[in-house]
């Protein structure tokens, strides 16, 4: 009875009658991507004015240097994200292939004489 009754929610999915069903995959939901998104780096200021001393313009070359080693940090992980999402989308289009298939094996065996 239950087998039955799952390949009539298969049925009602895949044709689309109903548009908020239930779902088969169990208890949990789909899994969102496990890919951290990488956060801007934050730029060193306004720079000191020429009168505040070669002190203050070495400080500020010193922020100018650690901010383009965040930048080209934050490249790699934005790059690495990217790639990562890429993945996650492929990966849950090819599921949904699979789920598509399995609903249309179900449909073709429930309509067998």
């Amino acid at each position: 009875m239950r087998t039955m009754l799952a390949g009539l929610m298969g049925v009602i999915i895949a044709t689309g009658a109903l548009a908020q069903t239930g779902s088969n995959t169990g208890l949990t939901d789909y899994p969102g991507p496990s890919c951290a998104k990488p956060q801007k780096p934050v730029p060193p200021g306004p720079p000191p004015d020429m009168d505040e001393g070669a002190g203050a313009v070495d400080g500020y070359n010193a922020k100018v240097r650690q901010f383009n080693n965040a930048v080209a940090g934050y490249n790699q992980a934005a790059a690495d994200f990217s790639a990562c999402m890429k993945a996650y989308v492929d990966n849950g289009n090819a599921d949904m292939a699979r789920i598509k298939q399995r609903l249309d094996l179900a449909v073709t065996q429930a309509n067998m004489p």
